[in-house]
């Protein structure tokens, strides 16, 4: 993995020797010798990642972590702080500040490298959300750090139950989340079920190393957990599987003691994390809703409709089922904009897709694909039962009194619809091979049709039996 780390450190020496283990790992590597000079070359080259030591000739680690996170455009950098010794309040006080790691002197080369590794991961994962999220990602950063209030879920997973109790009685001290148990002798989802769990806490050590590899593979692996963010807590020194535990997903690792207050802290950031992830993750799937629906009906668009009258009719199948194909379009529409204007004319197209709509199967398919025009696919829909289902929805909307807004007195609008029925991969009557051109093409000849013998009716296609 590749990654431009930044190195902050007044001594020469200390970044030199970090350089060349950053170098033989093929990360490309910047310098800083004091906080303000940090600013100014991330301002130019944002890197993906900082590590800093704790005691800068110009600001202390939470100073800085402070000054880099009050910049929209540095705030996501990660950035893991270097302690001299082994400092319990210096940590405390780093991690309080935002730190998204705290290491201290002397360090494992191994779990230095997969903790960067797994930051860095982490760090691009967001920020390919925050692409796809699309302008407003930047901005959605601070809005989900502005929610962080909402409690989450935590999950604390061990083997042996009296040491997950006992640290929950510990937390429950520090935090206001809501902590649950979960044995790790029954399957993860069972006990997850539909309850949402936001972070994982899980308890190992190297004597049951495999279990804690199980859990964390299994959390993973399932679809209900794979966004859940994991702390590891390993209790005792064991670098080979804190480095596994890393490269597997871990979102973050403690070792040695188990110290409740410094835990919470490592919660509550990765609490946060998550909450901007969530964010980014629902901008994604919001931009992805729109652009497959149709703003003013809620129905789909034509981008989702061709795809799948395309693929209903190229399919293979040994065993090909009819289905049917419908072009509704409202009767008169521009005389509802002339005599009531637009904006009830937007709700006369409102109404009639949700009686549409609301008198269609749950597998059947219906889009609106011009301004008054509407397609409708019915699978695995035998001719009759089309042919019913044409005349009834014709029927409904001639009978529906339409609300219009400001009080004025319902109206009253019609639908004409063609249909081309397609049985056995053909149209009834057709010759050669179906294609999506060809099946739209007859439905779209039986709506002129139905215009013809004056609208408010159903027409069949020329190449469907009549």
């Amino acid at each position: 993995m590749s990654g431009n780390i930044m190195i902050v450190d007044a001594v020469a020496t200390n970044r030199i020797v970090l350089k060349v283990k950053l170098t033989a790992a093929h990360f490309r590597v910047s310098q800083a010798a004091s906080a303000a000079e940090a600013l100014r070359a991330a301002t130019i080259t944002p890197p993906d990642m900082i590590i800093a030591s704790a005691t800068l000739p110009d600001a202390d680690s939470a100073a800085f972590i402070e000054r880099l996170r009050a910049r929209p455009d540095l705030a996501a950098i990660p950035v893991v702080i270097l302690l001299n010794v082994d400092d319990q309040p210096g940590r405390i006080a780093a991690l309080r500040a935002g730190a998204n790691d705290v290491l201290s002197q002397p360090m494992d080369e191994r779990v230095l490298m997969a903790k960067i590794r797994s930051l860095l991961r982490q760090h691009h994962n967001l920020q390919e959300l925050r692409l796809n999220a699309g302008p407003g990602g930047a901005a959605g950063f601070a809005e989900a750090q502005s929610s962080f209030a909402n409690r989450g879920q935590i999950a604390i997973v061990a083997q042996n139950r009296a040491e997950a109790l006992a640290l929950r009685a510990r937390l429950a001290q520090c935090t206001t989340h809501r902590l649950a148990i979960i044995a790790t002798d029954q399957p993860m989802s069972a006990q997850v079920g539909a309850r949402r769990t936001d972070i994982f806490v899980i308890l190992t050590n190297w004597e049951n190393r495999e279990t804690g590899l199980k859990v964390m593979a299994e959390l993973r692996a399932s679809p209900d957990t794979r966004h859940s963010k994991i702390i590891v807590v390993v209790q005792n020194t064991a670098p080979r599987l804190t480095a596994t535990l890393l490269d597997m997903g871990a979102s973050d690792i403690m070792t040695g003691s188990t110290d409740a207050s410094e835990l919470a802290l490592r919660i509550n950031n990765q609490m946060q994390r998550k909450k901007v992830a969530d964010h980014l993750r629902c901008r994604v799937q919001d931009g992805l809703r729109a652009a497959l629906i149709d703003p003013l009906t809620g129905l789909y668009n034509r981008r989702f409709a061709m795809p799948f009258l395309r693929q209903l009719i190229e399919t293979p199948d040994e065993h090909p089922k009819p289905f049917a194909v419908m072009v509704a379009d409202l009767d008169h529409f521009k005389q509802v904009n002339d005599t009531f204007g637009q904006v009830a004319g937007d709700a006369v197209l409102r109404q009639v897709a949700a009686l549409l709509q609301g008198n269609l199967r749950d597998g059947d398919m219906i889009a609106r694909i011009g301004g008054e025009e509407f397609l409708i696919v019915l699978p695995d829909t035998p001719s009759a039962v089309a042919r019913g289902t044409a005349d009834r929805l014709c029927q409904i909307i001639g009978a529906a009194a339409i609300a219009l807004p400001g009080g004025a007195p319902p109206a009253h609008v019609t639908v004409s619809i063609g249909v081309t029925l397609v049985h056995d991969n053909r149209a009834e009557g057709a010759r050669g091979p179906l294609d999506l051109d060809n099946v739209l093409e007859d439905a779209d000849r039986a709506l002129y049709g139905a215009k013809a013998r004056g609208r408010n009716t159903v027409t069949y296609s020329a190449t469907s039996a009549a």
